[in-house]
């Protein structure tokens, strides 16, 4: 393979930081040719480089540590976002793709050994002995085991607020914990026994994590948290994205910075010291990555659009920014910086993954390359967390093959089940309970959503794109359509919702939803796109209201959509709120012609087609509902007054009734040990998509 040659980061600048000197440890950037513009992720293992961003995948040999060599490259993995190598082998998170297994053990030819369901949008990422650990937001840590990259299968899922990246070192794995600012320590020496040992503050949004001898490096973001704002070196910032997400105020912005831990008892980490960044606000591209140097007290920490700083270590209790590196965006000059994703820390050297300048080697003073040492490796791959089930309350139905119970279709007794790796089965609710498996959905081995509609079956298959079927009999399936991802021929097919008998709305998980016209089913025709990446909970009503007319979907902590499917010549899309927004954790329904049911964190409120912000942008008024402090999506009982209402992050579900629209009763409340999806109704009782647990349907109304 020929060398990559560099030129010159037009417009990229070295920047004094909080206390730095222009130029101190970076040198001139140098932009690696034949590379995508729009990079996030890096990890150096040995003599080998390996990059991405989006569908790209790269290797390269980096003996010369500024002369890099393209080895190999690979196409086609959907929104790479962390890489961790073992022994060749890369582990890609990537978000709504979930997890990538690439061997790369022949770098001229790297190969998708394997893709694996995780549970949510696979973030953070590290690998030891057997295991992968996925960081994977509110729902937390997952254990994986990857002994036979070909079938990787699931261990434990253990939850945290919000992990966002992981570093695994000596029997424990640490956390960095976005919005609630925490560090989250599990004692993960066996599979058979992962626990929590520690939760410490961060005085920021939480992100990613590195270990460097007794310390704990934990970069951080967006706004102080946990710490006397009187000692912030910087006043808050003020911005409109601010103000509509619960004001601008003391500290807002002033997140950004570099935790020091001392975690020589990982049960008891032990704040040593803090570096703070210029304070700035902005979502969407929001991660913080540190690594360290084997030869000196330099930090390397990656900051998105704050850009790149090398933070002056050898004093813990006192670390001082020594330079910072931006590349900014002619078109976002109130940005910094473009996106700067992660650094990797070569000899001389870092290599740069930004979003706008792509993948960057720079020269820099104090970096050297290191070999980090994991320890004692995780015990016990091989076992498989129960996921018991009160046999009082549910009957339950679990896939032979392993797989994630992701979503319900009712039809009479007949219940569809997508369960992800595991496929699509039909099941037959039995008179004295329980369920029965009468079919399955042959050929399409991973199935991910479903809907039915009349005599139609429609389903999401991952990187078999939409599938569209007509049903003979209760488990009987002829193909009458498919649709390839939408978007992207990267793309993984997630998500599907039937708006109405001509439409249909689809989802990749990323860049949002697609309506499509599907009234000559063989032709579905593209009308439009609306909301944003919804991030893996479901957010589209399930039927519409208005005779027929509006459909609304949740573009979470955004704001709410509605679609006019009657409109002429075609549906009409409409985001007609600004200040009034429902939380990723919450959700949609329709609860009568003229309403559609919202939750909004423990209540709900009723919303009518195209209902706006108030003139004075005042919130909508949001009723309290009786029982237990629970957030979660609602669906209500087509043939009665009932709702249920389920937490796939809490892993609770509750029970209400309706009868009363104004003073609801509370009826249950279940914890389950399963990612509860949307629940649906067969006579009156709840049925249940669990995740690992599997279908759930319960015994007593």
């Amino acid at each position: 393979m020929k060398m990559m040659l560099a030129v010159c980061l037009a417009g990229a600048c070295c920047a004094a930081g909080a206390e730095g000197e222009t130029g101190k440890v970076f040198g001139k950037p140098v932009k690696v040719e034949g590379t995508a513009s729009k990079m996030m992720a890096v990890c150096l293992d040995g003599n080998r480089l390996y990059a991405g961003g989006g569908p790209d995948f790269y290797v390269f040999d980096v003996a010369e540590p500024l002369k890099l060599k393209m080895l190999g490259h690979l196409d086609g993995l959907a929104g790479v976002r962390q890489i961790a190598v073992r022994n060749g082998m890369a582990y890609v998170s990537a978000r709504e793709a979930g997890l990538w297994i690439i061997d790369a053990t022949d770098p001229a030819h790297p190969r998708v050994r394997s893709r694996f369901d995780c549970c949510e949008l696979a973030t953070g990422v590290d690998v030891a002995g057997d295991v992968v650990f996925l960081g994977q937001r509110q729902n937390g840590v997952e254990f994986i085991d990857v002994s036979d990259p070909d079938n990787p299968a699931h261990i434990a899922m253990r939850k945290t607020d919000e992990s966002q990246s992981v570093k695994y070192r000596d029997g424990y794995v640490y956390s960095g914990d976005w919005g609630s600012g925490k560090l989250t320590v599990f004692d993960a020496r066996d599979m058979k026994n992962i626990r929590q040992v520690a939760y410490e503050d961060l005085w920021g949004y939480g992100d990613g994590v590195w270990l460097k001898g007794k310390y704990l490096y934990a970069s951080t973001g967006h706004h102080a948290k946990h710490r006397d704002l009187a000692t912030l070196p910087y006043k808050g910032v003020d911005s409109e994205a601010l103000r509509l997400h619960g004001g601008a105020g003391p500290g807002a912005g002033c997140g950004h910075g570099l935790d020091i831990f001392d975690v020589s008892d990982p049960t008891h980490p032990q704040r040593v010291g803090r570096a703070d960044y210029p304070p700035m606000y902005e979502r969407g591209l929001d991660m913080w990555t540190p690594r360290t140097s084997a030869n000196s007290d330099i930090v390397f920490c990656a900051a998105t659009h704050n850009g790149l700083f090398a933070v002056d270590c050898s004093n813990p209790a006192k670390p001082k920014v020594v330079d910072r590196w931006t590349s900014p965006e002619a078109d976002h000059p109130e940005k910094p910086s473009c996106c700067i994703g992660s650094v990797a820390v070569g000899n001389g050297c870092v290599y740069v993954a930004g979003m706008g300048c792509g993948l960057v080697v720079m020269p820099a003073k104090g970096a050297a390359q290191e070999t980090f040492d994991q320890g004692v490796l995780p015990a016990n791959a091989s076992f498989r967390e129960p996921y018991p089930t009160d046999e009082g309350e549910f009957w339950v139905w679990k896939p032979s093959k392993p797989g994630q119970a992701r979503a319900v279709a009712v039809a009479g007794d007949v219940v569809y089940a997508a369960c992800g790796d595991a496929g699509l089965h039909v099941l037959k609710v039995k008179p004295e309970g329980g369920f029965e498996k009468i079919g399955e959905l042959v050929g399409h081995p991973r199935v991910f959503d479903v809907q039915v509609d009349g005599t139609r079956l429609y389903t999401a298959e991952g990187l078999d794109g939409f599938g569209f079927y007509e049903i003979d009999g209760p488990t009987g399936f002829r193909e009458i359509g498919r649709l390839p991802q939408i978007g992207s021929a990267h793309n993984v097919a997630l998500c599907v919702w039937t708006a109405d008998r001509d439409h249909l709305v689809l989802s990749s998980r990323n860049g949002g939803c697609r309506l499509f016209d599907i009234s000559d089913i063989t032709h579905p025709k593209d009308l439009c796109r609306f909301g944003k990446c919804p991030g893996w909970d479901k957010y589209m009503m399930d039927e519409p209201i208005g005779g027929g007319q509006y459909i609304a979907y949740n573009s979470a902590n955004n704001n709410i959509t509605w679609i006019d499917l009657l409109a002429q010549p075609k549906p009409r899309v409409s985001t007609i709120t600004k200040y009034n927004y429902i939380s990723l954790s919450n959700g949609i329904c329709r609860f009568d012609d003229s309403r559609a049911l919202a939750t909004k964190g423990a209540g709900y409120m009723f919303i009518a087609p195209n209902q706006g912000d108030p003139p004075d942008h005042s919130r909508w008024k949001v009723n309290p509902l009786p029982g237990p402090h629970l957030s979660g999506i609602p669906r209500k009982d087509p043939n009665g007054t009932r709702v249920v209402k389920t937490c796939r992050i809490n892993r609770e579900v509750a029970l209400y009734d309706f009868a009363d629209p104004e003073k609801p009763l509370f009826l249950k409340h279940w914890k389950v040990s399963g990612n509860p999806d949307i629940a649906a109704f067969h006579k009156g009782k709840v049925i249940i998509p669990c995740g690992h647990q599997g279908v759930l349907l319960q015994k007593k109304k």
